[in-house]
C-alpha cells in the first residue's frame, strides 16, 4: 500500500467518526499520545442476513451514483436470486465501468461507508480478512421490501459509491434476462477522472461549452473523442448486460473473426481469457479489431533494413571473436562508444556514451539481442549464437524479432508484453501511457502484484524490452525522443509479432 493509499484510508475512517470520537482523538494528540490516539480503524461486526425468499422474484431497483450532478442513475429489473458478485458484474455493465478497481458492498438501511459492516470479496479473504462472502449472499437477502437500500463502492481511490434502492417487487418471469435496464440518465462517468468531484467538473465544463474550451489542453486530450456526458444509449447498456456471465470461449465465439477486417485475439492472450470479465474480453476484441484495420503502409525493403540495422550492427560487431567484456560484465568502452555513435544514439543524448552502464540505449540494445537469442556471453566475451550466424538478410532478422519478441517464461509477464504490442498496433504509438490500461486489464482478471491489483510500475519493467524494440523500429535511437512519423514501422512490427500467421 502506498503512502497515498494509507492517507486516503485514514481520511475515510476519520470522516466516519462521531464528534465525540474526533474529540477523543484530538485530546490524545494534544496530550502527547499520538500512537494511542490514531488506532487502526475499528473492524465492524460481519453483517447479519436473513434467509433468502422461498421463490425468486423480480426486483425493480434504482441505482444512483452518489454525488454526481446531474445524477447518473439506472433503473434495473434484477432477478432476486442473483448473488452479490453477480450484481457487481451487472452494475459494472450498467454504468460502463471497466472493473479495473476494487469494490465493496455495504448493507443498509443506514449508509455507513468505511465504518459499517460490509461483505467481503475473494481478494479480501486472500488478504486474511474474515466475513460474509458476497458470492454467498443473494440479492433478496439484502433488498426485500420497497425502500430497502444497499450500497456499493467501486474504486476506493475515486470513491464511486452507488446507492441501490428497491422500488418494487413483482412475479418473476423465468425466461427473462437476469438483469434488464429499463431507464436511466447520463452516461457512466469516466474511469479515473477523480471521483464525483472530478466528474462534476468535466460535466459542468461540457454543459457550459460542448467544445470544452474551459478545460486545458491536457484535459481535452485525455477525454475520449466525441465525449458527451449526457449520452445514455440504453441499447448499449442492454448489449453490455447481455454479456455478463458468459465464459471467455462463449464471448470469443461471438467475435466476427471471419470478417477479413477483423481477427480474433492473439493466441498469447489465451491465459487471460478464462480470467477476463465480459467487459475486458470486449475491450480486447475491440483493440484486436483496431489493430488489424486501417493498414495504410506495408513494410518495404527500406523499412526492413531500418528495423534490422541496430541488431545486425551489434551482431556484426561481435564478428568471429566476440565483443570483449569488462570484469563487471559490460562491453568495453570502445565498443560502446562506436555503437553509440554509429547508430546515431548520440543525437540529443547527454553524455560521452562510452560506458554501457551509463548509456541505456546501448545497454538495452545489447539486452534485447540476448533476449532474442542473437548474442550470448561466453568466456568473457559477447558472441554470436548459432541462430545469429545463420542469418543473412534483413527479412530474416525481422523474422527473428517478430517470432521471439513477445515470449517470456512467465505466462502473465508475457501477457503484459502482448498487451503492450496490442495497444501499440491499435493506437499507432508505443507509449508509456498504455501502462495504466494494461495494469487495469490484468487487475480486472484477478491478478495482483500488490494489495490493489497489478501495479503499472511492474508492468513498466515487464514491457520494457518490447517498448524498446518497437520504438527502435519507429526510428528512435535516443530513449528520450519520439519519431512519430515512423510509427507505422512500430505498428507493422507489433502486428507481425501478434499474428505471425496472418
Amino acid at each position: 500500500m502506498t503512502d497515498d493509499d494509507q492517507l486516503n484510508e485514514i481520511r475515510q475512517w476519520a470522516a466516519g467518526l462521531s464528534p465525540a470520537e474526533l474529540q477523543g482523538m484530538l485530546t490524545g494528540i494534544l496530550g502527547g499520545g499520538l500512537g494511542r490516539a490514531v488506532p487502526n480503524p475499528p473492524t465492524p461486526a460481519p453483517p447479519a442476513v436473513p434467509e433468502p425468499l422461498p421463490e425468486p422474484v423480480a426486483l425493480t431497483v434504482r441505482v444512483d451514483i452518489d454525488g454526481t450532478r446531474p445524477a447518473a442513475w439506472r433503473r434495473l429489473v434484477l432477478h432476486s436470486d442473483l448473488m452479490l458478485d453477480e450484481v457487481h458484474a451487472n452494475l459494472q455493465a450498467a454504468f460502463g465501468w471497466q472493473d479495473y478497481h476494487l469494490h465493496r458492498f455495504w448493507p443498509g438501511p443506514t449508509k455507513q461507508i468505511w465504518r459499517g459492516p460490509h461483505f467481503v470479496t475473494e481478494m479480501d479473504i486472500q488478504e486474511g480478512e474474515e466475513g460474509v462472502l458476497e458470492s454467498e449472499v443473494r440479492l433478496d437477502q439484502v433488498l426485500r421490501s420497497p425502500g430497502d437500500r444497499l450500497f456499493y463502492t467501486y474504486d476506493f481511490g475515486d470513491g464511486w459509491t452507488h446507492t441501490l434502492r428497491l422500488e418494487s417487487t413483482a412475479r418473476l418471469d423465468p425466461d427473462s434476462a437476469p438483469a434488464v435496464c429499463v431507464g436511466g440518465r447520463m452516461a457512466g462517468p469516466l474511469e479515473d477522472c477523480g471521483g464525483p468531484d472530478g466528474h462534476n467538473e468535466l460535466v459542468e465544463a461540457y454543459l457550459t461549452d460542448p467544445r470544452l474550451a474551459g478545460l486545458d489542453e491536457d484535459q481535452r486530450a485525455w477525454l475520449p473523442p466525441d465525449w458527451d456526458p449526457k449520452d445514455l444509449d440504453l441499447d448499449d447498456v442492454a448489449a453490455r448486460l447481455s454479456l455478463v456471465g458468459l465464459s471467455g470461449d462463449e464471448l470469443l465465439s461471438m467475435l466476427p473473426a471471419a470478417d477479413p477486417s477483423k481477427v480474433g485475439l492473439p493466441e498469447a492472450l489465451e491465459s487471460l481469457l478464462d480470467l477476463a470479465t465480459p467487459a475486458v474480453v470486449s475491450e480486447l476484441a475491440e483493440l484486436s479489431t483496431q489493430a488489424r484495420t486501417d493498414i495504410t503502409a506495408q513494410l518495404t525493403s527500406e523499412d526492413l533494413a531500418a528495423i534490422a540495422r541496430p541488431y545486425r550492427y551489434l551482431v556484426g560487431l561481435a564478428g568471429d571473436e566476440g565483443i570483449p567484456l569488462t570484469a563487471a560484465g559490460w562491453m568495453k568502452p570502445a565498443y560502446v562508444e562506436g555503437t553509440f555513435r554509429d547508430l546515431g544514439m548520440d543525437d540529443g543524448w547527454i553524455g560521452k556514451g562510452n560506458r554501457e552502464d551509463l548509456t541505456p540505449p546501448v545497454a538495452q540494445l545489447r539486452a534485447t539481442c540476448q533476449e532474442l537469442g542473437l548474442l550470448r556471453k561466453h568466456k568473457g566475451n559477447l558472441v554470436r549464437t548459432r541462430l545469429a550466424r545463420g542469418l543473412s538478410s534483413d527479412e530474416e532478422y525481422v523474422g527473428v524479432i517478430t517470432a521471439r519478441l513477445l515470449h517470456h517464461r512467465d505466462t502473465f509477464v508475457e501477457a503484459s508484453m502482448v498487451l503492450f504490442a496490442l495497444f501499440t498496433a491499435a493506437t499507432g504509438r508505443p507509449d508509456w501511457e498504455h501502462l495504466e490500461r494494461i495494469a487495469g486489464i490484468m487487475t480486472s482478471c484477478g491478478l495482483r502484484t500488490g494489495p490493489h491489483g497489478v501495479d503499472s510500475r511492474h508492468c513498466q519493467e515487464w514491457v520494457r524490452p518490447v517498448r524498446f524494440a518497437l520504438r527502435l523500429a519507429a526510428g528512435e535511437r535516443s530513449l528520450g525522443r519520439t519519431a512519430g512519423r515512423h510509427d507505422y514501422r512500430a505498428v507493422a512490427l507489433a502486428r507481425a509479432a501478434l499474428w505471425p500467421a496472418v
